[in-house]
């Protein structure tokens, strides 16, 4: 469901905010949507980096990537810190966004990382924790975004409720639930194959966004979510099928 659709080439606050930075394209689109059955929106952003070629261009010839959970997460590839630019272009669209209908949320915020992130791991080389829907922080206030390298085919983002507690969010008073549910998933581990890309037993599916090159999906870091990593991706960095975002966490207030 979206709650509005905003063309930034009409609003004047969008090219003030563009001039400050020379990423941010004017022409950005912004729509505002909620997530079925909940109080939560996702903002979805088109056409987000001015150049964007040469964006994609550093992430195949110039990124330097760690190996798999260097960064300390359950990531199922490899990553390495976007440079300080790219913080600057994201904090740019936050206070971009903090202007709009509905932007109260964004007011103020604070960056914590971006990754440039690239799925490396196959489906057989999956731990049970990643074959199920993650959440990024149990904290209210801490957000997400994927800003998506590769086209539709290579999979966006699909969130999720866990059926066993009737859950879409969590939050520090949950601990009991998530143990309950990273339980269920070992239990059945055997039978749960390679990534989450639907429902099953324990999981529903809710809502999804379609991957779409420059597009930048901004969300609640407590909700279940889940990449969706098509037959058609390739798990080896250097193809052209691998599947590529730019995963960025930050605070509001």
């Amino acid at each position: 469901m979206t709650i509005s659709s905003i063309n930034s080439a009409s609003n004047d606050t969008q090219k003030t905010a563009a001039h400050s930075t020379s990423s941010i394209n004017p022409n950005l689109h912004i729509q505002v949507m909620l997530l079925p059955n909940s109080e939560h929106l996702i903002w979805v952003i088109d056409d987000f980096i001015t150049d964007f070629a040469s964006l994609v261009d550093y992430s195949k010839t110039k990124a330097y990537f760690n190996n798999v959970g260097a960064d300390g997460t359950l990531f199922p590839g490899m990553r390495d810190e976007m440079p300080r630019p790219y913080y600057q272009s994201l904090s740019s669209l936050i206070t971009l966004l903090a202007k709009q209908p509905k932007g109260e949320y964004f007011k103020q915020h604070q960056i914590a990382k971006c990754w440039l992130s690239k799925v490396t791991l196959s489906p057989l080389q999956l731990n049970a924790s990643q074959t199920m829907p993650h959440f990024d922080s149990l904290a209210e206030h801490d957000m997400a975004a994927v800003h998506y390298l590769n086209d539709v085919q290579l999979g966006g983002t699909s969130f999720y409720r866990y059926k066993g507690a009737d859950k879409l969010h969590l939050s520090h008073d949950d601990k009991d639930i998530i143990f309950k549910m990273v339980d269920e998933v070992k239990q059945v581990a055997a039978s749960r194959k390679g990534y989450i890309t639907d429902s099953d037993d324990l999981f529903e599916k809710v809502f999804s966004i379609d991957a779409k090159p420059n597009r930048i999906v901004i969300y609640s870091g407590n909700i279940l979510h889940s990449a969706n990593i098509t037959d058609e991706v390739e798990f080896d960095k250097r193809s052209e099928h691998n599947r590529t975002s730019i995963n960025s966490f930050f605070s509001i207030a």
